[in-house]
């Protein structure tokens, strides 16, 4: 009769102490990961085409995460009869694309995207090495430049280590320039991700991220500079307290 209670608090206590272990790990499997996406479709076939959209870029010069853009970057993405290039405007950088003609069945397309692992177990010096998801101006890839910028929701410092923080947004124009002939509908789409993301105890994965995105619809012929609808969301997903304590002013891998 005396032997159940303790068998009873004998599964407690290797219960606990399994619990416990299990608590303590702490989080890791850490990475970081960069995507790069432009999407450019035509509803017609359209003809002597330039295009100059906005591309990422980090500091002064073209980057996605940490690999630089260069020329190079764009060989063998477009068919073969788009010819790119990267030049500076006013200080910032596009890509030019011209081409004899456009059409629907050869839609331009960049999809490139940087997985990185960094560590099995949590370091404190990870974390200078993680994206800058809650304050990437300056610090992160984005699109440039911003023109009419505006926060519509959320505020940057905000930010719970409980939960799911929905993060800020940013509203802003950013110039695209067009030219084409037999024009009918032109359709633009370009985005950013930066994310980071860990596992927690019990295998719960986690993660954080930023996003910069444009779009713009063009109609008939264009022949000039027109403003794209850009949107910026910055402090989106889980944070923890190790990573808000480190510094908001070096991106990641500074």
């Amino acid at each position: 009769m005396h032997r159940r209670p303790l068998v009873v608090l004998l599964v407690l206590v290797v219960a606990q102490v399994f619990l416990c272990g299990c608590t303590s790990s702490g989080p890791q499997d850490f990475s970081v990961s960069s995507s790069y996406t432009l999407h450019i479709t035509t509803d017609t076939r359209i003809e002597n085409v330039t295009l100059l959209v906005p591309i990422p870029a980090r500091g002064d010069l073209p980057a996605i995460g940490h690999d630089p853009i260069s020329d190079a970057f764009y060989a063998n993405r477009f068919p073969e009869h788009i010819t790119p290039a990267i030049v500076p405007i006013d200080g910032q950088y596009y890509l030019r694309l011209t081409a004899p003609f456009l059409s629907p069945a050869e839609p331009v397309r960049v999809n490139y995207e940087n997985y990185t692992s960094l560590a099995g177990d949590f370091r404190p010096e990870i974390v200078p090495q993680m994206v800058e998801t809650r304050y990437p101006f300056g610090n992160e890839s984005l699109f440039l430049p911003k023109q009419n910028l505006a926060l519509t929701a959320g505020s940057p410092e905000a930010v719970e280590t409980r939960g799911i923080n929905p993060g800020c947004r940013y509203s802003y124009t950013i110039p695209v320039y067009a030219y084409c002939e037999n024009g009918s509908r032109i359709e633009v789409y370009s985005t950013i991700w930066g994310r980071n993301g860990w596992v927690e105890q019990f295998d719960a994965g986690a993660l954080n991220q930023y996003s910069d995105r444009y779009h713009l619809v063009i109609t008939g012929e264009p022949q000039g500079w027109m403003a794209a609808d850009g949107v910026m969301t910055a402090g989106e997903g889980i944070y923890r307290e190790w990573q808000l304590n480190a510094s908001t002013t070096s991106g990641s891998g500074e």
